[in-house]
């Protein structure tokens, strides 16, 4: 019967006998995007070809539907005053139901630990007390900002970053500085090896001991990174979160594309799992040491798992310490499921994850998104989530190798730069101008053209900028993403004839 309702066509009766069917047609959905002057996805033409919006193309219809279909049986067989409907509909602790949290750090430690051995990946496992549910990754970065800075504070961005993140921190008061990324990889021999560039943790060390630059936040996308799909190795990952410890700032790493990795090699570890490694190594726990699920911190998570909020405010206020922990990771089920469930998480150490959860609004109303969370819940256990993930590093192997392959085979004749090998994971290729090109007579060209990318200079906020003139004027970041390999290596030549025009050439 629950299937049966599911399934039936979204139809509602009028008063006046009509019937009207409750969705918005894709004409519509494309005047409301074409009235948005910040949408990516706003058609200039109808045969343009878009490489600049970083959505995904395919959506997991079957699997949430599956996933919708076991929530509400679960609902149905429970009842109104069951176990379940009280973690799925009513009020839940701030951080999440106990269900919700053991499934979704089950998940991850075992994406997470990609070909590690079973007890290596426990080792390295996402423990549910160090997780946080939000709406997302702007969410979760927001409720740091928040709770961990004040206004007139600094954050770090690395240049170019994610164009929309300085948004959050300059809605909190916060004054962006920006530190020059790498121009491209460097291999453990100290030799630039070709691969997109990442953030300069040197040119950062050398900004706080000489300059006196003293953040509050360093905010950083280490794997697979937005806009240039750089990943920061791991000798660096640890530098960073010793020059945390030492200069007393958060680390702040989206790491929304972590799990989208298809490379021969595993990722780097995640941040959370170097800072474990990194305090213990200097014999500070931080909240991460293995013996923290005994005495107060244990009760304090016994009483998270009750989901008495009051209860847990004063439990964990007498279990609470100082922490030499620095690093805050958000993510979230966007990239890898959906992105319209708003469903994602902060991992942090315990001390951490309290402060962030301390927010008046988070305190008054509970987790932020339980039945949302649950259904994905849902989606995990019935292992569709897993299957769903590896279908996109698949879709995304193909689609990434079409466009840099497309890029390549044009660099000759454009004189743009592309990184020496494929992405191994992300959304993004990143692609650099030559010095004679003018990135404003490119999008001229492009528009005429029927292509659309980002430019490079969306990528650096206003007033970060450090060289005149900044490199990201002449560059351009593309989404594989989004588009089929033949609409891509379309969209690469349209391109490619756009800079060759804007040349003169």
């Amino acid at each position: 019967a629950v299937r049966h309702l599911l399934f039936e066509p979204r139809r509602i009766a009028s008063n006046c006998g009509r019937t009207i069917r409750m969705t918005s047609t894709p004409k519509a959905l494309a005047a409301r995007d074409a009235s948005d002057p910040t949408s990516l996805r706003r058609l200039s033409r109808e045969d343009l070809i878009n490489l600049a919006v970083g959505h995904p193309a395919e959506l997991p219809s079957e699997v949430m539907a599956a996933a919708m279909v076991d929530a509400a049986e679960r609902l149905r067989d429970t009842g109104v005053i069951g176990e379940s409907a009280t973690q799925e509909l009513n009020y839940v602790a701030r951080w999440g139901s106990p269900e919700t949290l053991d499934a979704i750090a089950r998940f991850l430690t075992d994406q997470y630990a990609f070909a590690s051995e079973p007890k290596e990946k426990e080792a390295r496992g996402v423990r549910p007390e160090s997780l946080m549910i939000t709406n997302g990754v702007s969410h979760g970065i927001d409720l740091a900002c928040a709770q961990l800075t004040k206004p007139g504070d600094i954050v770090v961005v690395e240049l170019p970053t994610y164009f929309l993140a300085a948004d959050v921190f300059r809605d909190n008061g916060l004054d962006v500085v920006g530190v020059d990324g790498l121009g491209e990889g460097i291999g453990p021999d100290g030799v630039p090896d070709g691969t997109p560039g990442y953030f300069d943790v040197g040119a950062l060390e050398r900004r706080l001991r000489v300059d006196g630059l003293r953040p509050r936040l360093v905010y950083l996308v280490p794997t697979h990174s937005n806009p240039r799909g750089g990943t920061l190795p791991e000798r660096d990952r640890k530098r960073l979160v010793e020059l945390a410890v030492e200069f007393n700032f958060y680390v702040l790493a989206d790491e929304v594309y972590h799990l989208l990795h298809w490379g021969e090699e595993p990722p780097p570890p995640r941040m959370c799992e170097v800072e474990r490694g990194v305090l213990e190594a200097a014999g500070v726990g931080g909240d991460w040491d293995d013996d923290a699920g005994t005495g107060k911190a244990a009760a304090a998570w016994e009483v998270r798992r009750s989901d008495d909020v009051y209860e847990a405010s004063a439990a964990l206020e007498s279990s609470s310490r100082s922490s030499a922990a620095r690093v805050v990771s958000v993510s979230s089920f966007t990239k890898i499921l959906a992105p319209g469930l708003r469903v994602g998480w902060i991992e942090a150490a315990r001390s951490i994850v309290d402060m962030i959860s301390d927010r008046g609004y988070v305190n008054s109303g509970g987790c932020v998104a339980p039945f949302a969370a649950s259904i994905v819940v849902s989606a995990i256990e019935n292992g569709s989530q897993a299957r769903w993930l590896q279908r996109l590093r698949e879709r995304y192997r193909g689609t990434s190798r079409a466009l840099h392959d497309a890029a390549s085979r044009e660099e000759a004749s454009t004189g743009w730069k592309v990184a020496s090998c494929p992405p191994s994971g992300g959304y993004f290729l990143w692609i650099e101008l030559p010095a004679d090109c003018d990135e404003r007579a490119v999008m001229r060209a492009a528009e005429d053209a029927g292509v659309a990318f980002l430019p490079g200079s969306r990528c650096v906020p206003l007033r970060c900028e450090s060289r005149e003139p900044p490199r990201e004027e002449r560059s351009c970041r593309l989404c594989f993403a989004y588009l089929d390999e033949e609409k891509i290596v379309e969209g690469v030549k349209r391109l490619a004839e756009s800079v060759r025009n804007a040349r003169g050439k």
